[in-house]
């Protein structure tokens, strides 16, 4: 049972909580005002950063006193998905309208703010995908493999580099090539090149649900429904945009997929999908 009250920022409990983790918060609040700055939708010294770091050190206040769970790292989905579980109860949403939302807006920035941590990684290993099935695919054209149709578990982080990434099934990519037809899904008149490897149009394949949000579920995210085609300056921009033609992108590309994911147990709606993008 959540005792959701005020928490003053100068209660013990709360000073508490934030000197245990003023690392991470400072980091969590640098991040909230980076998405604020890039939404332009906050004055210059709004201070609605900083709140975020406020409220969510309520949160954490509330989950450890309701579950006994003893949040150690901020960053981790673990600690997220077991903070998250708060909006579930029925007190929660009164307490939040009550707030003004400012409870569920941190909860998004919070989620946000953990994927972002975990992208970089994932972002290494989706540009040697590319590089790899580019160069080799007329290989990969000539197996036959198992393609995705159902829920399935996904598989554990493993070895890359420097570093532990989710695997990627070279297969589901090139399908999902296939079923684009060789052109970029966003805007089919985008013009590429030969790909001199299959003689085809050089597209490159992005996960719509991005691997950096792979551990916030426990299926995979890797099958070809939700890989998009896109030519690569769609591909760049998708990572690297502004938000208003990174969301333009997201939102035209999500209608085409929206009714997959619950093929393979995915819950997703738009709202969550952009906030995996940082767009609040």
């Amino acid at each position: 049972m959540y005792n959701f009250r005020s928490i003053a920022a100068n209660d013990p409990i709360f000073i508490k909580t934030r000197d245990k983790f003023k690392k991470d918060l400072d980091d969590f609040q640098q991040y909230a005002q980076m998405m604020t700055d890039e939404a332009g939708k906050a004055k210059t010294k709004s201070g609605k950063a900083s709140s975020y770091a406020r409220y969510l050190i309520r949160l954490i206040i509330f989950n450890s006193e309701a579950n006994g769970y003893e949040v150690n790292n901020l960053s981790s989905f673990e600690t997220l998905k077991q903070i998250e579980k708060i909006k579930c109860s029925n007190d929660f949403k009164i307490f939040n309208r009550d707030a003004n939302h400012f409870y569920s807006a941190t909860l998004s920035c919070y989620l946000a703010y953990v994927i972002n941590i975990n992208s970089l990684d994932e972002e290494v290993e989706d540009r040697e995908l590319n590089q790899i099935l580019n160069d080799k695919i007329n290989i990969f054209e000539e197996e036959d493999s198992y393609l995705l149709t159902t829920p399935s578990r996904r598989s554990n982080r493993s070895k890359s580099r420097e570093s532990y990434v989710y695997p990627r099934n070279f297969m589901e990519s090139l399908e999902a090539k296939k079923r684009g037809n060789w052109l970029c899904e966003f805007n089919p008149v985008h013009k590429t090149f030969i790909n001199i490897k299959n003689n085809k149009p050089y597209v490159e394949a992005h996960h719509l649900i991005p691997m950096a949000a792979q551990a916030y579920y426990e299926n995979t995210i890797d099958f070809a429904d939700n890989i998009v085609c896109l030519c690569p300056t769609c591909h760049s921009r998708i990572h690297h945009a502004i938000q208003n033609e990174k969301k333009e992108m997201i939102v035209e590309l999500f209608k085409k997929r929206e009714s997959f994911y619950s093929n393979y147990g995915i819950k997703i709606d738009i709202k969550l999908l952009l906030s995996f993008y940082g767009i609040l």
